[in-house]
């Protein structure tokens, strides 16, 4: 469950985007919010010490107390902290006491991308905890952003690939599915895949999405037909006007990465809505296991070329 849930802010509106989204989770979870202001470092040629003048963190702390009171509801409790350092180190720090993370990223699509080595790159590579990224649009203003965390949790995708590491992120998006919710699964497969295995990927969908359906949730599933698995994912979830794409990677803690150029990190990059980045556990890598329809995963560059959907 989602009980404690971080949300860095830097002073930019693009970081302060993503507490609406902490706010709507929360509300559904039954958790609460922790905003942290990170500061960097003050230059060790000012006058005020090598930890840092009183004055530069007490700013700092005015401006996290400012959002704590400006956000902060009835039913969902918000605490705010501040802390001077490197930003990545600190934000993993506060992720330790955390079960989420809502990174808002600099992003704007087209040609600019999100910026490999950048805070929020680094901290999706190196944290164990789940990550939801936030790509900010222009002007990201408040209202904006509480519309769109109402529209995350009430429409949105699971891609799926016939892996426990991947079933996993059911088991995060069971606590704020509620009735009224459109959940759509998502499994892509390559163009030449056999009729019998788009079968089997069809069966799969229907096995995870009954207890979902059971429980009074839209669901809709679809096999697609692509050899560019990340721009198949983005690309239903544009179609479908999703508010929000969920799916699991294999970064863990320790000396294992993210590894570049994996599926979860392309549909970050390319994605316009936000997504929720799941970590694998340990049970995970004790049960992997693919059906047939999933072993061939696989990015080429290629456009998405169709697709077999079917409600549930």
């Amino acid at each position: 469950m989602y009980r404690t849930i971080l949300v860095p802010v830097d002073g930019s509106p693009m970081s302060e985007y993503a507490i609406p989204f902490a706010i709507e989770i929360a509300r559904r979870t039954g958790g609460k919010v922790r905003l942290l202001r990170v500061l960097d470092r003050v230059p060790m040629d000012m006058d005020f010490g090598v930890c840092g003048q009183p004055e530069f963190e007490e700013a700092g702390k005015a401006q996290a107390d400012a959002l704590k009171a400006a956000y902060e509801t009835p039913d969902v409790a918000v605490e705010s902290g501040v802390c001077i350092g490197a930003a990545c180190e600190e934000i993993l720090r506060g992720a330790d006491g955390a079960d989420l993370v809502i990174l808002g990223t600099d992003g704007r699509g087209g040609v600019e991308r999100w910026i490999p080595g950048s805070t929020a790159d680094k901290v999706i590579r190196l944290t164990s905890k789940s990550v939801l990224v936030i790509r900010p649009p222009e002007p990201p203003t408040r209202a904006l952003a509480e519309a769109e965390a109402e529209r995350m949790l009430s429409n949105f995708a699971v891609a799926l690939d016939g892996s426990p590491l991947a079933e996993r992120a059911l088991d995060e998006l069971r606590q704020f599915a509620a009735g009224d919710a459109h959940l759509h699964f998502i499994h892509v497969v390559p163009r030449r895949t056999s009729g019998a295995d788009v079968d089997a990927a069809e069966t799969y969908l229907r096995r995870v999405g009954a207890g979902f359906a059971a429980r009074g949730v839209h669901v809709a599933a679809s096999v697609e037909l692509s050899d560019d698995t990340a721009g198949a994912i983005t690309a239903f979830a544009v179609r479908h006007k999703c508010g929000m794409i969920a799916m699991g990677t294999h970064g863990a803690s320790g000396l294992k990465r993210w590894v570049l150029g994996s599926v979860a990190e392309q549909v970050v990059r390319r994605g316009q809505v936000p997504v929720l980045v799941i970590r694998r556990g340990r049970r995970d890598r004790k049960a992997e296991r693919q059906i047939p329809a999933a072993a061939a995963l696989h990015e080429s560059g290629r456009d998405q070329l169709s697709a077999r959907a079917f409600p549930l």
